[in-house]
């Protein structure tokens, strides 16, 4: 994974002929490293989904089902037996809902921009690299996609139909009319025969984040208990271990949160995320155990009998907490910065020494011309978007540098305080 990978390009057929272009971008300029085994294995997972008659290794098929709850439009990508003599679009029409069975697999999403929302593809794409160049954030992997619009446009008309509530029903109205006109360059391309966007795999066993997603409004988060901890003004003293050198659950899970939290900031911060306290806060069960002096983690399985399984490998010491999932990262350059306004980068008082140390490292990075050139023709962003996030970034070492060593602690990495290498 140490060599730099150029762009890759993958072609799909639409019935009509169109040719549809899955695209991986190349790896951060000069950083091909900080990117995993896992990581590329997922993206050429997705660079090879068909959205038309595309079939899993295990023989399921791949149908694209309109996403009609929450607010913004996008197809889900389900696995699932197709019975016989069923079409994809009847079956996207009996599946669109939030609830299916536990047969059905949500594998991946596809999410265009839309001019008029806080749905903008670029920050997608952004988020995914950001978060494996700072190894902040547990963000999926993305890459680009185009989609053939007499193929898409039979799903718009699907989600306008079965959407539930007014925002997912104008949201679908308004991308079902840009299908008709295909002008507009942030979502179509320059011959106006294709929609492109972005298809990012879905996390598996990903839940609400207890208590942070029921919050609403950035005020609320400020003033939770949760991120109270982040911004104690004292140094954590947390006991992570009893006396016979056993983790304490509760201990462990009070710093993976603050760490989770304190990141999550930092890359809102980064991003101008504008709608991350409206239910957008995730998260995953982990194990987590020391082992040969490493902390090691493993995400719980969520099918029952696969978890059942897995917990008889996993060490009887290790202890299961939640972790927080970065998804739904669709409203970032677009519109505010939740962050800044609500001045949350400055109340931070616990942070991963990691985090704070590659935030520089990415500051020097940025200043490049090959850095910015990358920004632009591989993850869609403006010349606007690139110096927003540039700007942003000097903004946040500027706040955390000052205080340094006054009331800022780097205490929250999980690895050094747990007593690992």
């Amino acid at each position: 994974m140490n060599a730099p990978r150029a762009q890759e390009i993958t072609e799909h057929t639409a019935p009509n002929g169109t040719v549809e272009l899955a695209t991986r971008p190349a790896t951060f300029p000069g950083h091909p490293e900080i990117y995993s085994n896992k990581d590329s294995e997922k993206e050429k997972e997705l660079a090879q989904i068909d959205f038309y008659n595309g079939k899993t290794k295990d023989g399921l098929d791949v149908v694209l089902v309109p996403k009609t709850y929450s607010t913004s439009p996008g197809l889900n990508v389900h696995t699932d037996n197709l019975p016989a003599g069923m079409s994809r679009l009847d079956y996207a029409a009996a599946h669109t809902g939030k609830a299916h069975s536990s047969n059905v697999k949500v594998i991946a999403k596809y999410k265009q921009t839309i001019p008029t929302h806080f749905t903008y593809s670029p920050s997608i794409l952004g988020y995914y690299h950001l978060s494996r160049f700072l190894d902040a954030g547990q963000v999926e992997p993305a890459i680009v996609r185009t989609m053939d619009i007499a193929s898409h446009k039979p799903l718009a008309d699907l989600g306008k139909q079965k959407a539930v509530g007014s925002n997912n029903r104008t949201q679908w109205t308004q991308l079902r009319a840009l299908d008709d006109a295909h002008t507009n360059p942030t979502l179509y391309t320059k011959d106006g025969k294709q929609l492109y966007g972005v298809l990012q795999a879905n996390p598996t066993g990903e839940q609400s984040y207890p208590h942070l997603s029921d919050l609403g409004g950035a005020a609320a988060f400020a003033a939770s208990s949760e991120f109270a901890k982040v911004t104690n003004p004292s140094s954590l003293k947390l006991n992570y271990k009893d006396a016979n050198g056993t983790l304490d659950k509760a201990a462990v899970q009070q710093i993976v949160q603050i760490r989770d939290l304190s990141d999550m900031v930092l890359m809102d911060f980064i991003m101008s995320q504008a709608d991350r306290f409206s239910g957008n806060m995730h998260s995953e069960r982990v194990y987590l155990w020391i082992q040969n002096g490493v902390v090691k983690s493993e995400t719980k399985k969520s099918d029952p009998a696969k978890a059942d399984e897995q917990l008889k490998q996993i060490p009887t010491d290790a202890v299961l907490v939640n972790r927080m999932i970065m998804k739904d990262n669709d409203a970032g350059l677009v519109s505010g910065n939740s962050a800044k306004t609500h001045h949350l980068l400055e109340k931070i008082s616990h942070m991963d020494s990691k985090t704070y140390s590659r935030l520089f490292d990415l500051q020097r990075e940025l200043q490049k011309q090959e850095v910015a050139q990358w920004f632009e023709e591989e993850l869609l962003f403006t010349a606007a978007d690139f110096n927003t996030m540039k700007n942003n970034v000097d903004q946040a070492v500027g706040i955390l540098n000052s205080r340094k060593d006054k009331g800022l602690f780097f205490d929250a990495n999980v690895s050094a305080a747990l007593g690992g290498a």
